[in-house]
């Protein structure tokens, strides 16, 4: 048999190219399959994580506080002192004047990434609530600043703030006033800050936040590509 028909006639080789032609095809579809999970979920995973915010709007803001739907109102800014990305700053108002703010903030420093948070402030700059709405934290340590796990996150509300009194806004580690976790430091540090810096914002931009015009529209999501930025 001549060496050209060995392998014209190989089975071994005939099976190695079906079972190439198999495992590409798998993996053509596999691909395919996870694309189209993606593409289909991403749009719901999205909604999802509006509702969720918007869930904590009046959880931040008492109802008494505010005559206007807070999701309706909003301005949105990039501002490296809520951290980064673009964010939505919601606004309540008490028959028509303005009586306190929902900020958006991340902390970048979490143990283990952004932790996304809301902060609800009056305009004599006393903190309503905070809520963490998105972490990747270690469960049982830095998880701890999740309301479904803690209630750390209560702590900070009632809080008054000035810029000029700085001190009290570190965890007690640092010699500040709030509770750090056993074994977990780096995660609540990172939260006070965060909060810390977007008080601080406020301080120096409450007019201009609340004089922004409107980039929040009933029924839809904000428009990002339209930042209103107070300096």
């Amino acid at each position: 048999m001549s060496k050209g028909s060995f392998f014209k006639n190989n089975p071994i080789k005939d099976s190695l190219i079906k079972n190439g032609v198999m495992l590409g095809a798998f993996a053509i579809v596999t691909t395919a399959l996870i694309a189209i999970t993606f593409f289909g979920t991403k749009d719901t995973i999205e909604e999802q994580k509006r509702r969720k915010l918007l869930s904590v709007l009046n959880e931040v803001v008492p109802s008494s506080l505010h005559t206007n739907p807070l999701y309706a109102d909003c301005t949105v800014i990039d501002s490296s002192a809520l951290g980064p990305g673009n964010h939505a700053v919601y606004r309540a108002r008490l028959d028509g004047q303005p009586s306190g703010l929902v900020v958006q903030a991340t902390a970048p420093d979490g143990y283990s990434g952004n932790i996304d948070m809301v902060i609800g402030v009056d305009v004599k700059l006393n903190v309503l609530g905070v809520r963490v709405v998105e972490h990747k934290e270690t469960p049982g340590l830095g998880d701890k600043v999740e309301l479904a796990v803690s209630d750390w996150i209560k702590t900070f509300a009632g809080k008054d703030f000035s810029s000029e009194n700085l001190a009290p806004w570190q965890v007690k580690k640092d010699g500040g006033e709030f509770d750090q976790f056993t074994g977990a430091t780096i995660t609540p540090r990172a939260v006070v800050n965060a909060v810390k810096n977007a008080l601080i914002y406020v301080e120096d931009n409450q007019t201009r936040l609340f004089d922004a015009p409107n980039q929040c529209q009933i029924g839809s999501d904000i428009n990002a590509d339209s930042q209103e930025q107070p300096s």
